[in-house]
């Protein structure tokens, strides 16, 4: 990308892929940094333009709402300052201040307190300036780094060390918490309760608070902090005359008499606990009224309505509160949430039907601190939820049994991966953390099975679009059953012409859409077949065949009216990718054929084909398989073009095949029917920095297309963790099979995908800015995608084969080691271990079967034999 240059009163600003480095004309001239441009950044989701602002921009769209949000600039100097001063221009409208850390060069130079300047700097007088005096800046580059930090010294609670959750926590701008059963929570002011699909309110005002620590297992809050966020504008650098007017604030500490914080989890019987801490720093003792507050008369199922009946009463020292609006098919006593501590409340208000007040007692000593627990146990009947609570309550402390939980969940229900690479480490087991965290149902009204949702934050539904991108990597987990609930559900939910529902809650699958047919694009029959490639358990395919083959007899009957193998979209909205509308010179079709639908039901067709063959079904074997070929022949023959060297779309009324430049050209590369013909699509395409390959893979659309926009457009320009896994998996496995030579890309590739999501700790949005990476959803958490699955086969490298057997084939990554521990394989545990030194080791249930020194991950592999196993 071409650079600018931006010149601004004896400054000058080189943009450079949306972030800049400001340079000094001459040694007297101030340094000049318009905030919105950092080098990185975490926190803001998006452009805020303000016109009031220096440049009309802002850094903001929620910067500040978590602590640790941070934005980085580089800055050079021709010459020594001594001393400096710094100064920032912002916006803040919330009371209270945002406290910001600065350093320069990884050392900390002091603290800004900024705040509130009565706006967000929609007007000039919105917004306020804060400075800093700097001893002295040697001539050269800086790096400068805006932190924002609690505005008060707030003393963490930790619990015993767990390495693996330690890794992916110690952080403080996640607020998620859950156990993967029915219950999901999101602290804050207020917070946000989820019940699977259905958003309760904030029904336990106990966990409230600003996140100070988080991890999978719990998260500690403080309810004294306001939210940080800020609005930078500008930042200027220079010589310093006289000291500056404004004192920051070196060392925030917290001045209440009496500190509070919050331990808060949610145990595996869905138990939410807040363990409150309070430390009194005076010489009295102080006597605390703990108040607890919730409220469900707002709840709403996932697109669905608010009202149902609400109850509430009192139940000896707890509170039963009943909402009736909570799958009322399924639950007809209305889902229970039975609050309490074990001791007795001085006040207690059920006075309005859907709401409660709790009030506790709470002596503090002098000068020293107390502990004081409550619980809110979420559950299907008042019985369960009291005995429930009543039990986690009677623990010494529930949060170490909880932790202790997680610590199992880790070390043994799922494979453990780890390489030299720690930020690679960290995703793959953060990855775990949501797939659990997401996971709801389990004889719930349609969801018979345990499924992992869309999202938790957003997308609370089991969609059949997402569902086999969760099935992919919960296919490994160590019980096959996790693995097999998840796909089986989708028949639960299916219609009875076979179609699989875009989105299905345990209530309903008739949720509102805007497309007729309700479905849309699914890999959920090659997810089945995978999962049977991974477990081998012929009693769960067998279940799952009838579904798998009806869906597909749909497919056949109403989108390949003419027989030819290429499918048809009838909505866009089927395909999952919302805008990226096809181009049609000659008039739009009612319906395209589309290679995107094609190429997955190539996949599916070959791998119902295959089930039906280990199943005896000879008939429906080669009926599927053929129809298969029939596909991949269409996809070469008809939808290639030769001169463009790449798939195209096409119109079945005129064979006009379309000049949309889509993401989807690249979506035939996951089958096995490309000849190394096909594989210029990669050179030419995928890996052109003009058309698809940004620091920030993958754009769902080139460059090169006029519509490409990945500011206003939702699909059209911005990368899409889900289309990014399609593409990363089928450049990985067809470089493997068709031309080696591309594998170091193919690694590179991963590499800057997953780089996406450690920016700089881990964490999944919706899409992502292709140059920049800064996510582009306000919501986080987003499953829309799969990783597991790669980690296993293209990083470790293991690939479960048709006949039983295993491939071991690993992408080249530079990494000095790898270790992949207890994955599952036919009722053996396999691992797959390597480093640059020692070689492959590979092991059986522990014993070791085969070594060899000089394997080369990208120019070796080797096979296991099915009859290992």
């Amino acid at each position: 990308m071409a650079t600018s240059s931006i010149f601004r009163s004896g400054f000058l600003v080189v943009a450079m892929c949306g972030a800049s480095m400001a340079y000094a004309q001459n040694a007297t001239a101030p340094i000049i940094i318009e905030a919105e441009n950092p080098t990185t950044q975490q926190g803001s989701h998006k452009r805020d333009f303000k016109m009031a602002a220096s440049g009309g921009e802002v850094l903001g769209e929620d910067f500040g709402s978590a602590f640790g949000d941070f934005a980085e600039y580089q800055f050079a100097l021709p010459a020594r300052i001594a001393p400096a001063n710094l100064t920032v221009r912002y916006a803040r409208e919330t009371t209270g201040a945002s406290v910001l850390s600065v350093t320069v060069d990884g050392v900390k130079v002091g603290t800004l307190s900024c705040a509130s300047s009565g706006g967000w700097g929609s007007t000039d007088a919105q917004f306020r300036e804060v400075a800093l005096n700097l001893s002295s800046l040697a001539a050269g580059t800086h790096r400068l780094r805006i932190t924002v930090v609690p505005a008060a010294t707030m003393e963490k609670m930790h619990l015993k060390p767990v390495p693996v959750l330690d890794l992916v926590g110690n952080r403080s701008d996640k607020n998620s918490v859950g156990h993967g059963k029915n219950v999901a929570l999101y602290t804050g002011a207020p917070s946000r309760f989820f019940y699977a699909t259905h958003e309760l309110g904030d029904i336990f005002s106990a966990v409230d608070g600003k996140t100070l620590d988080w991890y999978p297992d719990h998260v500690t809050v403080a309810p004294q902090l306001v939210a940080g966020n800020i609005n930078l504008d500008r930042i200027e650098i220079q010589a310093a005359t006289a000291p500056v007017p404004f004192t920051s604030q070196a060392n925030p500490v917290a001045t209440d008499s009496l500190v509070e914080t919050r331990q808060v989890c949610v145990t595996q019987d869905d138990v939410v606990v807040s363990r409150l801490h309070f430390l009194n720093k005076t010489n009295q003792a102080i006597t605390h009224h703990v108040e607890i507050q919730g409220d469900c008369r707002q709840s709403f199922d996932w697109r669905g309505s608010k009202g149902g009946e609400k109850i509430t009463r009192r139940e000896g020292n707890n509170v039963l509160m009943f909402d009736k609006n909570v799958f009322p098919g399924t639950l007809p006593e209305g889902l229970a949430i039975a609050v309490g501590a074990k001791v007795a409340p001085v006040e207690a208000d059920v006075s309005i039907p859907g709401t409660y007040r709790l009030v506790y007692e709470v002596q503090v000593p002098a000068n020293g601190e107390r502990d004081f627990t409550v619980g809110c146990a979420i559950e299907r009947t008042s019985k369960a939820a009291l005995a429930n609570l009543g039990r986690v309550l009677g623990q010494k402390n529930p949060l170490e049994v909880n932790r202790a939980d997680w610590k199992r969940f880790y070390e043994n229900d799922i494979p453990r991966f780890e390489c030299s690479d720690k930020s690679l480490n960290e995703l793959y087991a953060f990855r775990w953390f949501l797939l659990k965290f997401s996971t709801a149902g389990g004889d719930l009204g349609l969801f018979k099975y345990p499924v992992v949702m869309e999202g938790r934050q957003a997308f609370q539904t089991y969609c059949c679009y997402s569902a086999p991108f969760m099935a992919f990597d919960m296919n490994w987990a160590d019980n096959p059953q996790i693995g097999f609930g998840h796909i089986a559900n989708m028949g639960q939910v299916a219609y009875d012409d076979g179609r699989f529902p875009w989105y299905a809650s345990p209530r309903t699958n008739d949720v509102p859409l805007d497309h007729r047919s309700k479905s849309g694009a699914s890999l959920l029959p090659y997810t089945a077949w995978q999962w049977y490639q991974i477990h081998g358990d012929k009693n769960g395919l067998r279940s799952l065949y009838p579904m798998m083959k009806k869906n597909l007899q749909w497919w056949i009957s109403d989108r390949d009216p003419d027989g030819n193998g290429l499918f048809n979209i009838d909505h866009q909205l089927e395909t999952g990718m919302d805008d990226l509308h096809r181009r049609w010179k000659n008039g739009k079709p009612a319906r395209y054929e589309a290679v995107d639908a094609t190429t997955y039901a190539y996949l599916n067709l070959q791998a119902v084909s295959k089930m039906a063959r280990e199943l005896g079904e000879v008939a429906d074997a080669n009926y599927f398989s053929n129809y298969a070929q029939k596909s991949a022949n269409a996809l070469l023959d008809i939808t290639w073009d030769k001169d463009l060297e790449r798939f195209r779309d096409r119109n079945p009324d005129n064979d006009e095949l379309s000049e949309y430049n889509s993401i989807c050209i690249f979506y035939p590369l996951m089958g096995d029917f490309l000849r190394r013909e096909q594989m210029k699509e990669v050179g030419r395409y995928l890996l052109n920095s003009n058309e698809y390959w940004t620091p920030h893979p993958i754009p769902a659309m080139s460059q090169s297309d006029p519509e490409f926009d990945p500011v206003k457009r939702y699909w059209a320009g911005p990368s899409w963790p889900a289309a990014t896994s399609h593409i990363i998996e089928g450049f990985a496995t067809s470089a493997k099979r068709l031309d080696r030579s591309l594998l170091p890309q193919a690694a590179e590739l991963f590499k800057r995908a997953a780089a996406n999501h450690m920016q700089p700790r881990a964490d999944f949005y919706e899409r992502y800015d292709p140059f920049s990476g800064r996510g582009l959803s306000n919501f986080r958490d987003y499953m829309h995608s799969w990783w597991i699955d790669i980690y296993i086969r293209h990083i470790a490298g293991l690939e479960p084969q048709d006949d039983g057997s295993i491939v071991i084939d690993p992408l080249p990554m530079k990494l000095d080691s790898f270790a992949l521990r207890n994955a599952p394989h036919r009722g053996h545990r396999i691992d797959v271990l390597w480093t640059a030194t020692a070689g492959l080791t590979l092991k059986v249930d522990g014993n070791t079967t085969r070594r060899s020194k000089n394997f080369r991950p990208g120019t070796d592999k080797l096979t296991l034999s099915a009859s290992l196993f």
